[in-house]
């Protein structure tokens, strides 16, 4: 596997970038992320979600119109602890480049354009809201995680969504898009004077919009819900469970919070993916049909991983599940767990090559976010 060449700089201001060289790509990559997302500390749930939102209204109009000018494409989403913007084009990259740092650096809230942003983030909530994965989803995290950021949807709430006003956005503003908690990374076929002089104009742009000073540190608790059972009433009837697992010694699996995260959704798919005997069993015994869809992640307040499938006889299944996953490793469990172990690797490894060919995923790659 050919690793990507990445140069890095970090600013007097704390400011850093990067640039992840991919030779012969035609497209470029260009995002700023903002080390806030919708779990962090805010006064009201979704303020991180609605303030992605609203960054990309200017007093001109919508800015992603300039961006639309020029053949580009742009977009931004939120994360439980990061907020990203991100644009691609396959030319005017000094043109690109300022665009999206004028779409991160320039806030402008009023309580008009707050206003008329709401029923489209209320729209949007209620969307998906009667989804079956949704509501499965949504009722987990309150259960792991209770009434904190963590456990409410990244868009907030119908309640919370109408509280946020223009002063809420800019506080907030203020508080987290500071230069020492963003990082620029581009991403594409760059001449080294390119990528100098790139470089140099991030650090001009970093200097004009974002101020110097240190990150605003809140204290982090880790948010705990009640860890209960419960049976959601659907018109789709479409048989959906999960089961949510907190991991609160997470750190404790590796350094690398990364690996750890890696780590552990083999773990969890050595015991319970169609290859094992377990699924093999409960497919036998008509309990189950498709496959499992198993996730691990980490945040700042919380740590969990998440399993959803469907079954007609979803509690026995869930049972089944518990019991599993409790039980100690036998030693023809080792011999399993070694083949299987080493086949999930290449598995990772294949994904990780194939995901080298596209610039976005380039950049989670190598940002240690496969």
């Amino acid at each position: 596997m050919r690793v990507p060449q990445i140069i890095k700089r970090k600013y007097d201001s704390g400011f850093e970038a990067e640039f992840v060289l991919r030779p012969n790509f035609n497209q470029r990559f260009f995002g700023i992320i903002v080390d806030f997302g919708s779990s962090d500390p805010q006064r009201h749930a979704g303020t991180a979600h609605f303030l992605e939102h609203k960054l990309f209204a200017k007093e001109s109009g919508d800015l992603s119109h300039e961006f639309e000018k020029i053949g580009a494409d742009v977009n931004a989403f939120t994360s439980f602890n990061e907020t990203m913007f991100y644009c691609s084009g396959i030319s005017n990259n000094q043109t690109l480049i300022k665009l999206l740092f004028r779409l991160v650096g320039e806030p402008y809230f009023t309580e008009k354009n707050v206003a008329q942003e709401e029923p489209i983030i209320q729209q949007e909530l209620a969307m998906y809201q009667d989804e079956p994965n949704w509501a499965v989803n949504n009722t987990l995290m309150k259960q792991m995680f209770g009434d904190s950021n963590l456990g409410i949807d990244v868009a907030g709430t119908k309640e919370t969504i109408a509280a946020i006003t223009a002063q809420d956005l800019l506080e907030c503003y203020q508080q987290n898009y500071v230069a020492s908690k963003m990082h620029f990374i581009a991403c594409g076929d760059f001449s080294d004077y390119q990528v100098k002089t790139l470089l140099r104009l991030v650090g001009k742009l970093s200097e004009q919009y974002f101020k110097k000073q240190a990150a605003n540190k809140c204290k982090i608790v880790c948010a705990k819900g009640q860890l209960q059972s419960k049976v959601l009433v659907n018109k789709s009837e479409s048989n959906l469970f999960g089961i949510g697992l907190r991991l609160p010694n997470f750190k404790k699996v590796l350094s690398s919070r990364d690996l750890s995260q890696i780590m552990l959704e083999i773990m969890l798919e050595s015991k319970l993916s169609v290859t094992s005997p377990w699924f093999e069993r409960m497919r036998k015994h008509n309990l189950l049909s498709n496959s499992l869809q198993i996730s691990v992640n980490y945040t700042r307040e919380g740590n969990f991983a998440t399993i959803f499938g469907i079954s007609g006889q979803s509690k026995m299944v869930i049972q089944e599940i518990k019991d599993e996953l409790n039980k100690p490793l036998q030693a023809l469990d080792r011999v399993y767990l070694h083949k299987f172990y080493n086949l999930k690797k290449k598995e990772w490894l294949a994904q990780t090559i194939r995901s080298l060919d596209d610039t976005l995923l380039s950049c989670g790659v190598c940002r240690g976010k496969p």
